[in-house]
This record gives C-alpha cells, sequence and structure tokens, in this order.
C-alpha cells in the first residue's frame, strides 16, 4: 500500500471530524480570496462616483473577512482533533505491529535507529497533514477561484498561467527527487549517529571499563563527519530549489503582470479588470512558491513518514494460527516431535530433537555452550518456531495456540533479566497487574527481594533506573523471581535464573521454587538451565545436550555413574557449586 493511501486510511477511521472540519475550511478559504473582486468593485465604484456603494462594499468587505476567520478557526479546531487523534492511532498501531514482530527482528534491529525512525516519523505526520490537507486545499481553491476570473475576462490569462504552473510542477518534480534521495542518505547516516548515541549510554559502564572514552569519542567523530558530509549535500539541495523554482514563480508574476497591461493599454480590459489580475497574481503567486516550498518540505517528510509506516510492512514470520485452539484445563505436559532447528538457515542448532515431559516434572538441561539449550527455551516460548518438527503442550501443537495464551501459560526467569525504567513494585507487579498489594509484598519476600528494599532510598517506589542499571545482577534476577511467584504460570522456564546470587539467597530462594514446582494442590513444570548442582541435583531427569541432539538422559546420580558419559565429564570440571563449561553468558552464543 502507497504512503499516501495509508495515511489516509488512518484519517479516514475519524472522518467526522475530517469531513465536518473541510467544509468550514473550504467556504474560508472561498471568502478569503474574494479580495480581488472587491478590489475591482470598488475601482467601478470610485471610478462611477457611487461612494455609497463604495462604503457598503467595504462594510460588507470586513464582514467577509470576519466571516472567514471564525470559518478557519471553526475548521481547524475541528481538524486538529482529527490531526492529534490520527497521529495517536499511528503510533499505537506502529507499536503494536512491533510487539508482533518476532523475537529474530528485534535481536537484528537496532534500538537506537527505530527509536530515532519512529521519531521523525511521528514529527512528519504533523507537517505531511498540514501540508496535504490544508495547504494543498487552500491553494487549489485560490487557483478554482483566479482560473474562473481569469476564464470571464481573457483566455490568454488562463493559458500563461496554466503553462507556468506545468513547468514549474515538472521542474519541482525532478529536484524534489534529488532531495528526497538526498535525504534518505542523511537519514541512514542520522540514524547511525543515534545508535552509537544510545550504545554509548547503554554501555557507557563497559566503556569505563576498558578506558575506551577516547575510542568511542573517536568512533562517534567519524560519524558525525559523514553526518556532516551528508547533511550539507542535503542541504544544497534546497538551494536548487530556492534559486530555480522562485525565478520561476517570479517570472509568471511579471509575465503575466506585463500581459495585463499590453491589454489595458490596446482597450482589450478595463482599469478595474486590470487590478483585479495584478490583485490576484500578487497574492496568489507568492501563495503557489510558499506551497512548493512546501511540497520541498513534503518530500522531506515523506521520507521519514514512508519508513515509519513500512514498519507495518514488517512480515511477522512466526505467525498467530487463523483459528487458535484452546487448553481448557492446563496440565503442563510438553512433547518436542523430531524437532530441527536452525538460526536464519544456518547449520542445525537442534536436531532431531525429541523429548517428553510429564505433567509437573523438573526437567534440567546441561551442556556445552551452543548445545542448543536456549534454544528448546525460546522455541517452546514461540520466540521462534522449528524448522521442522512440532512441539505439543497437552497435546496441542503450540503453534495453533495464540502466543498470548501460549506465553500467559509458560513464565521465564533469565540468566540477564532487564527491568523498566520504573519502580521495584511495578517491575514485580508487571508480571500480575491484577495482583493486591498483599501478594506483591508477599512474592517479593519470598524471592528475598524485600532484603534489599529496605536499604533503597524510597523502598518499593524507587526507580531502578534503565535497564535496572541502579540494581546490582543478583538483585535483577531476585525481582524477576518475584515476578514468577507472583505469576505462578503452570509452566515455568529457569535460565541460570540463581547464578547471581550468593548461596546463602540461592538456597532460600532455591526452597521458595521448589515449593512452588512441587506444589502437592498444583505441581508445575519446569525447565531448568543451570550449572550450579543444588538446582541441577533436585531434577527429575537431567537431559544432556551436545551438538543440538540429546547425548544422555538420567537422574543425577545415574549420569555421574555413567563412564565416559559428558555428564561426568561436566562433573569433572565442577568448581565451588559451577559446572565450567565456559557458559555463564546464557548461550548467548546460539543467538
Amino acid at each position: 500500500m502507497s504512503v499516501f493511501l495509508r495515511l489516509y486510511s488512518f484519517i479516514w477511521k475519524r472522518k467526522w471530524p475530517f469531513i465536518l472540519g473541510t467544509i468550514p475550511m473550504i467556504l474560508a478559504m472561498v471568502l478569503n480570496n474574494l479580495a480581488p473582486f472587491f478590489v475591482k468593485w470598488l475601482t467601478q465604484a470610485v471610478q462611477d462616483g457611487q461612494l455609497d456603494q463604495a462604503f457598503n462594499l467595504v462594510l460588507i468587505f470586513g464582514l467577509v473577512l470576519v466571516g472567514s476567520n471564525l470559518l478557519d478557526n471553526i475548521a481547524y479546531f475541528i481538524t486538529d482533533r482529527n490531526m492529534v487523534g490520527t497521529s495517536t492511532d499511528i503510533a499505537k498501531t506502529v507499536l503494536t505491529h512491533i510487539h508482533n514482530l518476532d523475537f529474530a527482528y528485534h535481536t537484528n534491529k537496532s534500538s537506537g535507529k527505530l527509536i530515532s525512525l519512529m521519531k521523525r516519523g511521528d514529527d512528519a505526520f504533523y507537517t505531511y497533514y498540514d501540508i496535504i490537507n490544508r495547504q494543498f486545499l487552500n491553494i487549489t481553491v485560490s487557483f478554482i477561484v483566479m482560473f474562473t476570473a481569469f476564464a470571464r475576462l481573457r483566455s490568454n490569462y488562463l493559458i500563461f498561467v496554466i503553462c507556468l504552473i506545468a513547468i514549474t510542477v515538472f521542474v519541482a518534480y525532478f529536484l524534489v527527487k534529488i532531495n528526497i534521495r538526498k535525504r534518505q542518505l542523511f537519514n541512514d547516516a542520522d540514524d547511525d549517529v543515534s545508535s552509537a548515541r544510545v550504545d554509548n549510554l547503554v554501555n557507557f559502564d563497559t566503556v569505563k571499563y576498558f578506558a575506551n572514552e577516547k575510542f568511542e569519542q573517536q568512533r562517534f567523530s567519524d560519524l558525525l563527519a559523514i553526518w556532516y558530509k551528508r547533511l550539507q549535500a542535503y542541504f544544497f539541495t534546497f538551494r536548487y530549489f530556492d534559486g530555480i523554482i522562485g525565478n520561476l514563480i517570479n517570472i509568471a508574476l511579471v509575465g503575466i503582470m506585463f500581459i495585463a497591461i499590453k491589454d489595458l493599454r490596446s482597450g482589450q480590459i478595463v482599469l478595474a479588470d486590470f487590478l483585479l489580475v495584478t490583485t490576484f497574481s500578487m497574492t496568489l503567486f507568492p501563495k503557489m512558491m510558499n506551497l512548493l516550498f512546501s511540497f520541498r518540505e513534503l518530500a522531506k517528510r515523506h521520507t521519514d513518514i514512508s519508513s515509519y509506516l513500512m514498519l507495518l510492512d514488517e512480515e511477522v514470520s512466526v505467525k498467530e494460527p487463523v483459528h487458535p485452539q484452546e487448553i481448557s484445563e492446563v496440565t503442563g505436559q510438553i512433547t518436542f516431535d523430531q524437532v530441527d532447528f536452525a538460526y536464519e538457515n544456518k547449520q542445525l542448532v537442534l536436531e532431531d530433537f525429541s523429548l517428553k515431559i510429564e505433567s509437573g516434572e523438573a526437567i534440567a538441561l546441561v551442556g556445552f555452550s551452543g548445545a542448543g539449550k536456549t534454544t528448546i527455551a525460546k522455541l517452546l516460548m514461540r520466540m521462534y518456531d522449528p524448522t521442522q518438527g512440532q512441539i505439543l503442550l497437552d497435546g496441542v501443537a503450540i503453534n495453533q495456540l495464540s502466543k498470548t495464551a501460549l506465553r500467559k501459560i509458560i513464565g521465564v526467569v533469565p540468566q540477564d533479566p532487564l527491568l523498566f525504567n520504573n519502580t521495584v513494585y511495578f517491575n514485580i507487579a508487571y508480571a500480575n497487574h491484577q495482583a493486591s498489594k498483599e501478594e506483591v509484598f508477599a512474592a517479593a519476600k519470598a524471592a528475598q527481594v524485600d532484603t534489599f528494599i529496605k536499604d533503597l532510598p524510597n523502598g518499593y517506589e524507587t526507580v531502578v533506573g534503565e535497564r535496572g542499571i541502579k540494581l546490582s545482577g543478583g538483585q535483577r534476577q531476585r525481582l524477576a523471581i518475584a515476578r514468577i511467584l507472583l505469576e505462578k504460570p503452570k509452566v515455568i522456564i529457569m535460565d541460570e535464573a540463581t547464578s547471581s546470587l550468593d548461596s546463602a539467597s540461592e538456597k532460600i530462594i532455591q526452597k521458595s521454587f521448589w515449593d512452588l514446582v512441587r506444589d502437592k494442590k498444583e505441581p508445575r513444570t519446569s525447565i531448568i538451565i543451570a550449572h550450579r548442582l543444588s538446582t541441577i541435583m533436585q531434577a527429575d531427569r537431567i537431559v544432556v545436550m551436545d551438538g543440538g541432539k540429546i547425548a544422555e538422559i538420567g537422574t543425577h546420580q545415574e549420569l555421574i555413574e555413567k563412564d565416559g558419559g559428558i555428564y561426568q565429564q561436566l562433573w569433572s570440571l565442577q568448581r565451588n557449586g559451577f559446572i565450567g563449561d565456559g557458559e555463564s553468558d546464557g548461550d548467548k552464543s546460539e543467538i
């Protein structure tokens, strides 16, 4: 869909403010363009000595101006509601679509570029709306009135104006194409600068750890040099436009006045008609010049708004089912049936992976880095879809469940939880917006969050900073665990969830976790990716991954007694309660 049509599909959702505002706007524009006629009529009245009639014409003209102003303000008041409302509709639709886009899209997209693109697009909408729905309409009404007046005088005025407009628009078209091309190049450079800014702000601690301030300043300076060069080239297209188009409009103005003087001298028109032509020319041609300059601005904004709206064309590869199924009573039985998976059609990360996890069973996944453990969790959450095979939850293929319903069933505690730049309370309650304060506090206490909250300046109302930067890694993990304890999902995935905790804290949190999982009334299925033996040893079964396949499976005791097995090797590498396979980063190499 073209940008223009897509834009109007949003505008038309609020059609009545648009229609009801456009009607008085057109009436105001028509009244506003009657000034040259009043000049003509006043001239005739004065020449004929009819001063009373001239006085009446001045009064009527005053009422026309007042009426035009009132109608114009009413029109703007109504259409402003349409404009602001449409802007919010687009912003909500774009954000919704971005939420629906796959995990892979976000891992490959720069947040800085995306934020820059959305901000420019939102700003561009207001300019785009004003130029198309107001300025274009204004000049169209003005020229219709002028063409009507010129056609009633002599056709040569009309022909001259039409020819000059055609030439001007033709030249402007090619100049605008150059402008758009240069704008796109500048936008690319601007996105790179924005991305570098965000990277430096988010990763400021990494910059300081490696004392790379000078390096980052030089990198940013190099990007700014490209940005500067492209911005200058972009600005230069304006000078072309202003010089060529401005002089074409000036030629048109002088030309039509020259024709009018020639006709006045030859007696083809009278003085009143001459004043009509010159007044129209001196008011409308500057309007046309401003319009073409606005057209130039429109071209600039077109690039911004088209990139903004093109976000809606980003394809969702992990699609919602057409007719989603529902599980009437979730038990948490999970089946991986001959699952293959490869990231972006590269080498298989999982190959012929089959595993059945019974309801309420606790499964631990272990293996060297890149074995496919975290990929299993991502596939279960439908961050990706298998290349081959299927995954079932209680006998229903998960691609037949809505993604929202599936993710409400499954809760995840990641190794490196990222928090909202909001309060501690908000970040815990995010798991369940309907939870009472007592339930939030109970979850926080169970996850030992309350042990450090009392030392925070504002307790539960302390803002944790962007991505939770004000908290330590262990504190962020406790908050993430508190979320799960509050949410109480039927299936729980623990991805190195206690790796940043001290042994004492881990022991308490593990008890809370196992109390939740082993609840006699409502046991929960759990998948644990961990290296701490205290976690792994309590699992019902341990699945050892190697090269995307299951290499071994059994209890801790069974596997440790298997001579030459991978698990036995991992056990021998144990240091201080960890399995030292170099995978403390949570399988990031798999992504």
